[in-house]
């Protein structure tokens, strides 16, 4: 039986990623390998500055998890959204892929699509900007 090794840029790849988001300690495992990645925890992150909304009308929206942007679901030929398209709070208007899940990515506010940022297919990170919706009414509180 033939072994297969992760190549180290790979290895080096996902040790990024591990970092950036704070895990401190990786094992993965075949049949006949395994790997341990781990790291020393991260000191505290200082408390977030409050959140100040900015004057214009526009929201961006984020990825939920890091993963891959699907911007229609898989079984349809249709995008989710399409820029110029009016949207409703609560409205789906991507999907994240994680592995074998879809996690969707929400509208938190109505408003119409502006722009959209990233292309259907490419990787994400956590918190990467998607698109940008310009708010019917920016007076509402932002969620």
């Amino acid at each position: 039986m033939e072994k297969t090794a992760i190549p180290l840029p790979t290895l080096r790849a996902i040790a990024r990623r591990m970092r950036r988001s704070g895990l401190s300690r990786l094992e993965l495992g075949g049949k006949d390998w395994s790997v341990r990645l781990t790291f020393a925890p991260l000191p505290p992150a200082p408390p977030p500055a409050p959140e100040v909304i900015p004057s214009s009308s526009t929201h961006a929206v984020t990825a939920t998890m890091p993963g891959t942007l699907l911007l229609r679901h898989p079984l349809s030929q249709q995008d989710f959204v399409q820029p110029g398209q009016q949207v409703q709070p609560e409205e789906v208007l991507a999907l994240v892929q994680v592995g074998p899940l879809y996690l969707p990515v929400i509208s938190a506010t109505a408003g119409r699509v502006e722009n959209v940022t990233a292309d259907g297919g490419s990787p994400v990170e956590y918190n990467q900007e998607i698109m940008i919706i310009h708010q019917d009414n920016p007076a509402l509180p932002r969620l």
